[in-house]
């Protein structure tokens, strides 16, 4: 949703069948943000495959104890020069490891340089309801991290950058 407000065109991929339905048909994502319109520039699909060709940007937001399976999964199908933004909360429960570390091992070395972590106080229900949210993007590469905020950055979602990729992972892991 975020991504559409800031002008995006948005292929969102899910594995549940009605989540797809739902988004595609009535314009809700039921199972998660009831009550809160999608964006017509959003487009849903069960094809990681479609979902992920010719994507330039693509934000991972499955939870942490997800991510490792669902990256080997979609490995072969991400385009060479995509960034990927990691959304997800936490670690992985199984090893400790942040999930830039996930995506290096799973994607490889050239994946990990195109990461970057997306964190901040912020809550679905109210990013969805469009209330006033600022995030970090962290990344080592500055300029990556200026292409997150710019893909990003919409009237009520600020993204801020920062190199501090560890320290924006592990704070977002330690929430409440």
């Amino acid at each position: 949703m975020v991504a559409a407000r800031a002008g995006r065109e948005v292929r969102l991929w899910s594995r549940n069948a009605s989540v797809v339905e739902d988004i595609n048909r009535r314009r809700v994502n039921g199972a998660y943000l009831e009550g809160h319109v999608v964006p017509e520039d959003v487009w849903a699909t069960n094809d990681a495959g479609v979902a992920l060709k010719g994507a330039e940007l693509v934000v991972l937001a499955a939870p942490s104890h997800a991510t490792r399976a669902v990256l080997e999964s979609m490995r072969g199908l991400f385009e060479p020069a995509a960034v990927l933004v990691s959304a997800t909360k936490g670690v992985e429960a199984e090893t400790g490891k942040r999930i830039s570390e996930v995506v290096g091992e799973v994607l490889g070395d050239e994946a990990a340089e195109r990461f970057a972590s997306l964190s901040g106080p912020s809550f679905a229900q109210e990013v969805a309801a469009g209330q006033p949210t600022a995030v970090v993007a962290s990344s080592r590469d500055e300029s990556l991290a200026r292409f997150v905020q710019q893909a990003l950055s919409a009237q009520s979602f600020r993204v801020y950058t920062n190199p501090d990729v560890v320290g924006t992972e592990l704070g977002g892991a330690s929430r409440t």
